[in-house]
């Protein structure tokens, strides 16, 4: 039985399927964007439970574009958001949730590589803080 929808907005379509893969061995259904465009569409069509969404993409903000927009939205900003992105490793800029929430506004942030397990626990966590 599935748990749920998670939507993966990232522009690197090895690393979103072997992402999908991972979730839907743990149950999840999973959709893909690969720019923030089809994110945008999917969010809107799809109404996902967890929204796990890189920050690189056609330009170097469409992921926190997207999530400042998304969270801005009273139809879509109680949808749990994930970062997860390599920004950090590209640019030597550290973010933080607690420091730049003005720029990051989501509900939690994970660098890329992400093991398997923190990768679930964080989803997993999200998705039961908004069942609550």
């Amino acid at each position: 039985m599935a748990k749920g929808k998670i939507l993966i907005v990232d522009d690197d379509k090895d690393y979103s399927e072997s992402l999908k893969l991972m979730l839907e061995s743990r149950g999840f259904n999973v959709e893909q964007a690969y720019n923030i465009r089809e994110g945008r569409d999917s969010v809107i069509n799809e109404k996902p439970l967890l929204i796990i969404l890189d920050v690189m993409m056609e330009k170097m903000t469409d992921g926190f574009d997207l999530c400042r927009e998304l969270k801005a939205n009273a139809e879509f900003c109680s949808i749990p958001i994930l970062m997860l992105t390599a920004i950090t490793d590209k640019t030597g800029i550290k973010y933080s949730l607690e420091e730049d929430s003005e720029y990051l506004p989501a509900d939690d942030y994970i660098s890329k590589p992400v093991s398997f397990p923190d990768l679930i626990h964080k989803a997993e966590r999200l998705i039961k803080a908004v069942a609550l």
